[in-house]
């Protein structure tokens, strides 16, 4: 077994020789400090010592590297030196480890690394909720993830109780595929991503012996969306509505997601603090914006309408119930904070416009701000403007010099282009045929 003065370039140059499994390269440095080749190329910080009975130990540390959960040099240094000390006081590291491995769950696994690894991450919201919702089914208190009725709001297959010492990749899988049956094909691609990392930083930090992910394909290929609707289909939809099966609040969600072209969850979300006094201003805070940046969304006479229209019934209830009025413009049914947006694709798949009984092929609520987006696009509004109107970073962002520097809001902008599209909205369900006129093309 080797010994030498463990080196960054001595490490990332060690390979195993032909016709043997591994490389055990031990520092002289930090005592009991090994780092193990393996014929994969795998590099894995161990700690060694000896137990109480004289057996030698291998404590692992985890593999090398600089990404999250990784360990460098340096730390797998501090750490060895450290965990030297304590065996000196009669203690036995590893099987203290395998009995916390041992009673540790998939749930525990799903917390660690949404607090550990990416709780920094703009994302994070966007991987807790699919972690919890499609994996272990429960919130970050462990408790099964309900509504208001008790319901689960959990997908199906979800391994939340599964002890890390039992899960086997079709564990895995099968969370997977219970997105791909139901038609997620985009969400199921996404939560692949998030598992796949999950497992590698577990793995990396010795939860887990093995990563259960490698060689697992990629659920299914998937090419950017490109749904739409067109005016007739826009028509048939909005005459479809009052007769659907789904609750009012819903109904208006749907028609405002097509008006203001904003996200299905940054709708249903929508509170009274985030309305002006006069309602025709709705900012929605960076904490409930995809990309963490405040937006907001000048509101036309429709879009104003369906809110006025909203709060109303929401007050009317609330004086039945003899409840305060809640700060949600579409709370849940029993007032425990907003409608769920999950609850719009359901009540989609519920509406028969949503087939093909009369002639439109699927959509999803993404399809209507897409929707939006196209047409006004059509009108003559200007694509940088739409991309303000959506709170679009992609369109939105320019050069360093520009994100610093130009604070210019284009609420003008974005008040005539939604109001220009509230105005052709308005036209095409009414089937008044009434022409609207076009921005110019030099609009900003």
């Amino acid at each position: 077994m080797p010994k030498l003065e463990l080196t960054d370039k001595t490490i990332k140059a060690a390979k195993v020789s032909e016709g043997t499994r591994k490389l055990d390269l031990f520092d002289t440095l930090a005592r009991g400090l090994c780092i193990r080749v393996g014929a994969g190329g795998v590099k894995t910080f161990y700690f060694v010592y000896s137990d109480a009975s004289g057996k030698r130990v291998w404590n692992k540390l985890g593999e090398y590297g600089e990404h999250t959960g990784q360990f460098t040099l340096a730390a797998a240094r501090k750490q060895a030196k450290e965990l030297r000390g304590y065996v000196a006081g009669g203690n036995d590291p590893a099987a203290e480890k395998r009995s916390e491995r041992a009673a540790l769950t998939v749930f525990d696994m799903v917390e660690n690394y949404l607090t550990r690894a990416v709780a920094s991450r703009r994302s994070v919201d966007e991987i807790a909720r699919r972690l919890r919702k499609n994996v272990s089914g429960k919130d970050s208190e462990g408790n099964p993830l309900v509504d208001d009725k008790g319901k689960s709001t959990a997908s199906e297959g979800v391994i939340g109780n599964v002890k890390l010492s039992d899960l086997h990749r079709r564990d895995l899988t099968k969370c997977i595929d219970a997105l791909k049956d139901r038609g997620a094909h985009v969400e199921a691609n996404r939560l692949f991503e998030d598992i796949r990392a999950m497992v590698r930083w577990a793995r990396g930090r010795g939860d887990l012996d093995e990563n259960l992910t490698e060689n697992m394909r990629k659920p299914t290929e998937t090419a950017p969306r490109e749904r739409w609707l067109t005016e007739d289909e826009i028509k048939i939809v909005w005459k479809a509505l009052p007769d659907a099966d789904m609750r009012e609040s819903t109904r208006r969600i749907i028609r405002l997601c097509l008006i203001t072209g904003q996200r299905v969850g940054e709708v249903s979300g929508m509170t009274r603090e985030e309305l002006s006094d006069d309602a025709t201003l709705w900012t929605i805070p960076g904490e409930r914006a995809k990309n963490k940046q405040q937006h907001k969304v000048p509101l036309s006479s429709l879009a104003m309408q369906i809110i006025l229209e909203q709060q109303a019934d929401v007050e009317a209830l609330a004086a039945r119930k003899g409840r305060d009025v809640p700060d949600e413009i579409f709370p849940s049914p029993g007032f425990h904070g907003p409608a769920g947006a999950d609850s719009i694709p359901k009540a989609l798949k519920r509406l028969d416009v949503n087939g093909n009984v009369l002639g439109v092929p699927a959509w999803t609520p993404h399809d209507l701000r897409r929707t939006c987006a196209t047409h006004m696009e059509m009108l003559g509004v200007s694509p940088h403007v739409i991309g303000h109107c959506l709170n679009h970073i992609s369109t939105t962002k320019a050069t360093v010099t520009t994100a610093v520097y130009a604070r210019y809001d284009y609420a003008k902008e974005k008040a005539e282009a939604l109001s220009l599209w509230s105005d052709r909205l308005t036209a095409i369900t009414s089937g008044s045929g009434a022409k609207v006129l076009p921005m110019r093309k030099n609009a900003k």
